[in-house]
């Protein structure tokens, strides 16, 4: 019995639809370089690549809030080292104010370098970074020190989370600039000024184991960022490895075989053209049955 036009081209038409679905399928690898594009590729595969691009986003947001708190901690440990530095120098002015050739006048211009010293610790306590105050403890928002040397802020330590528990993320204000560290630094500072301008040669004198504390107090603070920079650096590089490891298990699942894809891309595009000329000629002959 003689097959129907409609049945032949019924059949035609599934075969050549089949053949233009695997065709775009092909040139999808071809020109993304991806095996699945879409689930109904390979379902397992999909899910599994959702599931490793969840994985390589949370990564990712670790790594940005762990390279923010690195850079503060960063400028933290700077500004704790350059408030070490002061206190050298503020025992330099004491030594020289301790000399007893030196008269009042000469004392009282080191009094005034001693009171651009206290501004210049002001400065150095109050600086900002990338999440607001440095040594404001969690009151990140407002200014922490005033210029007499007040603190306002408090000792609460920032911590980041970098997926396999919590790390410290800031230098303490308190512990190194108040009494909360042992000595309050702008009073040591104040005392030294105040016996300068004071012609106080005993109290000049007696500044310098108070400084030398000081510098010490801000020293240990210091110490403790380092060890904490030390720490991010090291869980840095943990999540910088697994982002390149979801990076490459992804590429194992979902990645497609670039000659591969390209020879059966062009194995797919001769088939589709003899498929579209042998099924021209079933039409025609089925037209010349009629």
């Amino acid at each position: 019995m003689r097959v129907s036009d409609a049945a032949r081209y019924k059949t035609v038409n599934a075969a050549l639809q089949r053949i233009a679905a695997d065709h775009a399928k092909a040139s999808r690898e071809a020109s993304t370089g991806q095996r699945v594009n879409r689930p109904s590729d390979d379902p397992q595969a999909a899910a599994e690549l959702v599931r490793l691009r969840h994985a390589g986003s949370k990564i990712d947001a670790h790594i940005e809030t762990l390279r923010y708190a690195t850079s503060d901690l960063e400028q933290s440990e700077a500004a704790l080292a350059a408030a070490s530095d002061l206190f050298v120098r503020a025992r330099e002015l004491a030594m020289q104010g301790g000399n007893g050739a030196l008269d009042a006048s000469g004392r009282s211009l080191l009094a005034e370098q001693v009171r651009a010293l206290e501004q210049e610790l002001v400065g150095i306590a109050n600086q900002q970074g990338a999440r607001g105050h440095l040594f404001a403890g969690s009151k990140t928002d407002a200014v922490p020190f005033a210029s007499n040397g007040a603190f306002s802020g408090d000792g609460v330590d920032h911590v980041v989370d970098v997926g396999a528990g919590a790390t410290s993320a800031s230098a303490s204000g308190a512990l190194a600039f108040t009494a909360s560290g042992g000595r309050d630094v702008f009073t040591d500072l104040a005392q030294l000024r105040t016996a300068l301008a004071a012609d106080d040669s005993a109290g000049i004198s007696a500044s310098l184991d108070g400084l030398e504390a000081s510098r010490k107090q801000i020293e240990q603070e210091r110490g403790k960022s380092g060890l904490s920079l030390e720490k991010l650096r090291a869980a840095d590089q943990v999540l910088e490895q697994g982002r390149v490891d979801v990076a490459r298990a992804s590429e194992r699942v979902g990645a497609a075989d670039a000659f591969e894809a390209f020879s059966k891309l062009t194995s797919l595009s001769g088939a589709f053209e003899r498929a579209i000329a042998v099924s021209k000629q079933m039409l025609d002959l089925g037209s010349r049955w009629r």
